[in-house]
């Protein structure tokens, strides 16, 4: 039987390591092979997927950053006094979804809707700004017809609630679609001035999409 000298051995195990070391480099410098694992079909390495909330949870956290703006957040513009709102959310039911409308005193302006799709930073654009301070300034004269709130519910079908943002506190009223028709109602000029408001930023949309 042939007698294998240790430097032999020690001479192949070199040899190998050699070859695995080369063969390391070339792959490394062709970069990930095609098919393999976190790579893309032309081998680029695909970032993991980020999951995409469903559009009720999106809503939610943007309708509760709404309520959650505080005076301080909007600059001079919410120098307000206690008894006057830097901010007011219009929430309609429709069918089986529901419309939500936040504007503050800067001019800013976000509109959501429950069941998918909107808009945010309308006080970006000057139309809808000049519109959402409107709209936040008329809410002046209706307060005294509403009471402190003590949650945010939605609104059914065919109400309307509206949410006034004050320093001392979170002030509701809701009241039926149907009664905004009548001249006498203090709630009437404020919702067609909110609809002002909602046609401002749907014409940049529109015109975004064209």
């Amino acid at each position: 039987m042939e007698h294998i000298h240790p430097f032999q051995v020690i001479g192949v195990i070199l040899l190998a390591v050699a070859f695995w070391y080369v063969r390391k480099q070339k792959l490394a410098a062709k970069g990930p092979a095609k098919g393999a694992p976190g790579t893309g079909p032309h081998g680029a390495i695909q970032r993991p997927v980020k999951p995409v909330d469903p559009p009720e949870v999106v809503y939610a956290n943007l309708r509760k950053r709404a309520f959650a703006t505080s005076p301080q957040s909007l600059g001079s513009a919410g120098d307000v006094k206690d008894d006057e709102a830097y901010g007011l959310v219009m929430e309609m039911g429709i069918g089986d979804t529901v419309l939500t409308l936040a504007c503050f005193a800067d001019g800013d302006a976000g509109l959501y809707y429950r069941s998918g799709g909107g808009m945010k930073g309308g006080g970006a654009h000057e139309n809808v700004r000049k519109a959402a301070k409107e709209f936040v300034n008329l809410v002046q004269k209706a307060l005294p017809q509403m009471t402190q709130a003590k949650d945010t519910p939605l609104p059914e079908a065919g109400k309307v609630h509206f949410y006034a943002l004050t320093p001392k506190g979170l002030l509701t009223s809701e009241v039926d679609r149907e009664s905004l028709g009548e001249a006498q109602s203090p709630f009437a000029p404020l919702f067609y001035s909110g609809q002002e408001v909602v046609a401002q930023m749907r014409q940049v949309q529109a015109q975004k999409a064209s």
